[in-house]
């Protein structure tokens, strides 16, 4: 039984798409379209701005709905290595982006510094482009799916129908202005994402008799997570997600394309405030796994990964539902036409400017960032449509980012890192760690999972910081 109709989905769906497309449109039609402007938005960006868009950019699914998911089934202990480090990643990857702005302050992505740092070295740039573009796929894949799942769900509409509209929607007014378009949007969408959530959530637990109602499931609905630092949550998920929340920016054009795109001088306000806004949106709705939980109510979770919206159909009219879902296309939306933008900018800058053609016209490499944008987001959904499980996906693109951690810290800080070292630093971590994720995650071996996001962070740190330990003995012994 559906909680919405089909149509009453597809009038949401419209009224969305036509209030997206339509604000790009309208206040984007009269600007100057320069490649410029659809990569970097100028390089004129406010904080304010940026600190919206970025905090929005990093709403992927999992904040909407894997955090109300570990609240259900693991408790607060699911909840707390969810949403801490997803927090924290802002303020680790700030002082990154300071130091890639002052070194390269006209740059448009991380691989294309490090091709600079490195004298041209064409293996090391391909294995940053193997980690950039895994990441901004597995984006489009985890949002895609996590909209399709939730209009057929509750509203009983078919899947791939579902999943190609929202892919498709974000896609249109992506391509009309890039990042113009989608830091336009990112505004507005995460003003609805904190209005709604700031309603629908204290609704919720205010229907289902106030605090106590959140208290009483905070154990998880088999109530066994009710301590916070649970060591068994703290293994099994909380070192794969740590990791790959703490190192997910670091292979995150989104993250790098705003360092890029906003004022220098406001990169430190921008990331915070971003981090501190989005923080907002997890904290808020992993409450509704806690209700949900509460062994007083018999909420219908048929599937946990959509127990937000269900908790609040079953609790709420079905106004508030549609509501939730008009939530979560903002947040869907906005990551999908981030990874888009960021795609854009990769296949352009790095793949056709560096080996195709290096002085072609603006008016071409515009058409190339189209181009680019459209084709990826063809393969995205396409695997989308598959129906891979959110959590594997996500733990999986986790680990592909840590494998660039350690050598992209140490080739922004270190001058004696060799690219010897980080050649091999990144192709052990890519070839060891990433597969073994993918197995483990599709085997649900939780040991397996642990050992590929140890592996991958862990092998860029001994080779690199093995390297620069070695460079120094050797400078030490020449002196």
């Amino acid at each position: 039984m559906t909680l919405i109709t089909p149509q009453q989905g597809l009038v949401l769906l419209a009224l969305f798409a036509a209030a997206m497309i339509c604000l790009v449109y309208f206040l984007t039609r009269k600007k100057l379209q320069t490649n410029e402007a659809f990569l970097v938005a100028d390089r004129n960006v406010s904080w304010l701005r940026g600190a919206f868009s970025i905090a929005v950019s990093w709403i992927w699914a999992p904040a909407i709905f894997i955090c109300s998911m570990q609240a259900y089934t693991q408790g607060i202990a699911g909840a707390f290595w969810f949403i801490a480090p997803n927090i924290l990643c802002f303020f680790v990857f700030t002082p990154l982006a300071i130091r890639l702005r002052r070194k390269m302050p006209d740059g448009y992505t991380l691989p294309q510094y490090i091709l600079q740092r490195f004298g041209g070295d064409k293996k090391i740039h391909l294995w940053y482009l193997v980690i950039f573009f895994g990441y901004q796929l597995s984006a489009i894949v985890i949002n895609s799916l996590a909209g399709g799942t939730l209009l057929h769900i509750l509203t009983g509409i078919n899947f791939h129908i579902a999943t190609l509209a929202i892919a498709g929607v974000a896609l249109v007014y992506s391509l009309i202005s890039g990042l113009e378009a989608s830091m336009l949007t990112d505004v507005l969408q995460m003003l609805l994402i904190l209005l709604l959530g700031c309603v629908l959530v204290p609704w919720v637990i205010v229907s289902a008799g106030g605090w106590s109602a959140v208290s009483g499931g905070l154990a998880g609905v088999t109530g066994e997570f009710g301590d916070m630092f649970d060591p068994r949550i703290a293994y099994a998920f909380g070192i794969a997600t740590t990791i790959g929340l703490l190192t997910g920016p670091i292979g995150d054009q989104m993250f790098f394309q705003r360092g890029f795109a906003v004022k220098q001088k406001n990169i430190v306000k921008t990331f915070v405030t971003g981090g501190l806004l989005f923080g907002l949106v997890p904290i808020t709705l992993c409450l509704l796994g806690f209700v949900a939980a509460n062994p007083a109510f018999s909420v219908a979770v048929g599937d946990p990964q959509m127990v937000g919206p269900l908790t609040i159909g079953h609790f709420l009219p079905k106004s508030a539902l549609m509501l939730f879902v008009f939530m979560a296309f903002a947040g869907l939306s906005s990551t999908l036409d981030s990874a888009y933008c960021a795609i854009s900018a990769l296949g352009t800058i790095d793949i056709y400017k560096r080996y195709f053609k290096k002085d072609a016209s603006d008016r071409k490499l515009l058409s190339v960032s189209r181009t680019f944008m459209l084709s990826m987001a063809i393969v995205g959904t396409a695997i989308a449509l598959l129906q891979p499980e959110l959590l594997w996906i996500f733990l999986a693109s986790g680990t592909l980012a840590a494998a660039g951690f350690f050598p992209t810290v140490f080739s922004l800080y270190s001058e004696k890192v060799t690219k010897k070292a980080i050649f091999w630093a990144l192709g052990l971590s890519i070839v060891l760690g990433f597969p073994l994720s993918v197995y483990a995650n599709t085997v649900e071996n939780t040991n397996l999972i642990v050992t590929a996001s140890l592996l991958s962070i862990g092998i860029g740190l001994v080779v690199c910081g093995g390297n620069v330990l070695k460079q120094r003995v050797l400078t030490k012994k020449v002196a």
